[in-house]
C-alpha cells in the first residue's frame, strides 16, 4: 500500500494542514517512496477503460498515454505522424490503409501484441458507443492478413485516419466490450496498473519490458484525487504531492514566491467562446453577432481575469491544433457595435440571457465582465449560472440564446472541432451554412494534408466572420511543481505525460 494523503483523509487533518501553513509554520508531508512522483490533477477518474464513456475526458487520456500505446503518433513540432506500435503504413488505394506492426510488443499481462489486438480494439470502440466511437464509424472492415500486418478499409476516403488513430488505445486481443476491462486495465504502455480507490486515487507502476528503452524513469506513479484547488495548492506546498496543474493567476502569483516550486505555463488544445444562438431573434442576423464581437474588449478580459492562464483568441481552434489559422481581433469598438445593432435594427439594444456552468476557472468573473460589457452597448443580460446536469441538458436542446463554454481538439486536427461543432447536421449551435458543411465534407474525405488545411481555412473564415460564436480565449495550462521532479517538458497540448519523468529523493 503506498504510504499518501489523499482527498478521502479527514476534514480535520486538512483544517489542521491549513491552519499550521498559514502560521507559516507548513508541516513537510509525508515522504514519497523512492522513486514515486504524486500527482494531483482536479478531474476525478471516472473509468481507466480506454474505448467506454469516459473515454474523451482529458484525465481519462492523460492516463491513457500512461497505460496504453497507440498505432500512430503526432509530432507538432515535425508537423508529421510517428510511428509507435506501427512502424509504417501506406495507402493501398483512397479507402484502404495498410499498417506493418512493431515486432516483440508484450502486454501487461505477457501476452504478445499482434494484429488481433489492433482489430479487437477498433471493433471495441465502435461496439461501446462511448464519445471516440463517431471518430471510427467511417471504418468498415479491419482485416489481418498474417501477425503483424492490419489492412483498414473505409466507407470513403478519409483524410483523418491518422490522427484519429493517434485517440485509439490497443487493448489486448479478445478483449470485450464489457464494463469489467476498467477495473483491471491491461496495455502495452510504459506504466502498468497497479490500484485503483474511487475518489481517492490511481497508482501505476513502472512496465519494466516497455518496449522503448530508457522509458519510464519513474518507478510509481500516484494520481492523487483533490478536486478542491486551494486545497491541491496546500498539498502541494506541503510535499504530500509533487506536481498539480490549472492554477488560477493569484494561486500562480502565490506558488511563485516559493523556492522549492517551479511554475510553467503551456500551450493546449483548448478554446473557450460565447456561443450565440442564430436559431433566436435577434441572433439569426449576421450584423448582430458582429456587433456582439466588437462590444467584447476580450484583451481586457483576459489581462484582469486571466493572466497567465489564457490569451485572447486568434481564430476558432487553438493555435497548436492541426490546420488552425490565426486571424486579426476583431477590436473592441462599442460606436461600431451599436452601428451594426441599429443596422439590424435594433437601435435601441435587447434583452437576453447568458447560461453558463462553473465548470471552468474563473467562470462567473467571465460572464460578469460579459454582462457588463454588452450592456455598454444596449444589450442587457440575464445572468444564469445553472447546475451543469440542467446547464448541458439546455445546451443540446439548443434552449439558450448565449452560452459561454469551451472545448479542445482533443485529437490535435481540426476535423475534430469543426467537423463535430460546426457542421449543420450536428445541431450543437443551430447555425447552419451550407458552404460550410460542404467544405467539412470535402476536408474530411481528403487525404492531402496541404488541402485538408486549404480546406479547413476557408471554414475557419467564415466561422470568424460570419458564425454563431465570438471565440474568447485560448487557454494556457499551469503546471506547478516541487524542485525534485526532474526533466519534465511543456507538451503542445494540455495532454501530457510523465514517462521521461524523474525525481530526486
Amino acid at each position: 500500500m503506498v504510504n499518501l494523503v489523499t482527498a478521502g483523509r479527514s476534514a480535520v487533518a486538512l483544517v489542521v494542514v491549513v491552519i499550521l501553513a498559514a502560521a507559516g509554520g507548513a508541516p513537510a508531508g509525508p515522504a514519497a517512496p523512492p522513486g514515486t512522483l504524486r500527482i494531483a490533477y482536479p478531474q476525478r477518474v471516472v473509468s481507466l477503460d480506454a474505448h467506454g464513456p469516459a473515454a474523451a475526458e482529458r484525465i481519462s487520456i492523460i492516463l491513457g498515454r500512461h497505460l496504453y500505446d497507440t498505432l500512430v503518433t503526432w509530432d507538432p513540432a515535425a508537423k508529421k505522424f510517428q510511428p509507435a506500435l506501427a512502424e509504417r503504413w501506406r495507402i493501398v488505394d483512397p479507402t484502404t490503409w495498410e499498417f506493418q506492426l512493431r515486432r516483440g510488443v508484450r502486454f501487461h499481462d505477457g501476452s504478445e501484441f499482434t494484429a488481433a489486438a489492433v482489430k479487437t480494439s477498433l471493433e471495441r470502440v465502435v461496439a461501446l458507443r462511448g464519445p471516440l466511437t463517431p471518430l471510427f464509424t467511417p471504418v468498415t472492415a479491419v482485416e489481418t492478413p498474417d501477425s503483424y500486418r492490419v489492412v483498414i478499409r473505409t466507407q470513403g476516403p478519409m483524410g483523418t485516419l491518422l490522427s484519429n488513430l493517434t485517440m485509439l488505445y490497443i487493448v489486448p486481443a479478445g478483449t470485450p466490450p464489457t464494463p469489467a476491462f476498467a477495473e483491471r486495465p491491461v496495455g502495452t504502455g510504459p506504466f502498468r496498473f497497479v490500484e485503483f480507490v474511487r475518489d481517492t486515487r490511481v497508482v501505476l507502476e513502472a512496465n519494466p519490458a516497455y518496449w522503448q528503452r530508457g522509458i519510464p524513469k519513474l518507478q510509481r506513479l500516484v494520481f492523487v484525487d483533490i478536486p478542491e484547488l486551494s486545497a491541491r495548492v496546500t498539498a502541494l506546498e506541503t510535499g504530500e504531492i509533487d506536481m498539480t496543474v490549472q492554477l488560477t493567476p493569484e494561486e500562480i502569483k502565490r506558488l511563485r514566491g516559493n523556492a522549492q516550486i517551479k511554475i510553467e505555463i503551456g500551450p493546449t488544445y483548448y478554446t473557450r467562446f460565447l456561443w450565440i444562438n442564430p436559431t433566436r431573434k435577434p441572433f439569426d442576423h449576421p450584423k448582430v453577432r458582429q456587433a456582439l464581437r466588437h462590444a467584447l474588449n476580450i484583451p481586457a478580459i483576459t489581462s484582469s481575469l486571466l493572466a497567465g492562464i489564457a490569451k485572447p483568441a486568434r481564430g476558432p481552434i487553438a493555435a497548436n491544433v492541426l490546420c488552425a489559422v490565426e486571424f486579426p481581433l476583431h477590436g473592441f469598438n462599442t460606436p461600431l457595435a451599436r452601428k451594426l445593432l441599429a443596422e439590424a435594427g435594433y437601435p435601441g439594444g435587447f434583452e437576453t440571457e447568458l447560461k453558463w456552468n462553473d465548470a471552468l476557472p474563473k467562470e462567473r468573473e467571465v460572464a460578469d465582465a460579459i454582462t457588463g460589457q454588452l450592456a455598454l452597448v444596449g444589450i442587457r443580460v440575464k445572468n444564469t449560472l445553472q447546475p451543469r446536469a440542467i446547464w448541458l441538458d439546455d445546451l443540446l436542446k439548443l434552449n439558450w440564446d448565449l452560452n459561454l463554454l469551451g472545448t479542445g481538439a482533443v485529437t490535435g486536427d481540426a476535423d475534430y472541432t469543426l467537423g463535430r461543432l460546426y457542421h449543420s447536421r450536428a445541431r450543437r449551435t443551430g447555425y447552419a451554412n451550407p458552404e460550410v458543411d460542404r467544405l467539412l465534407e470535402q476536408a474530411a474525405a481528403t487525404v492531402d494534408l496541404d488541402r485538408r488545411c486549404e480546406l479547413y481555412r476557408r471554414v475557419q473564415e467564415i466561422l470568424w466572420t460570419d458564425g454563431p460564436a465570438v471565440f474568447l480565449f485560448e487557454a494556457l495550462e499551469s503546471y506547478a511543481y516541487r524542485t525534485r521532479v526532474q526533466g519534465f517538458k511543456l507538451p503542445p497540448s494540455e495532454i501530457f505525460t510523465l514517462s521521461e519523468v524523474s525525481v530526486t529523493p
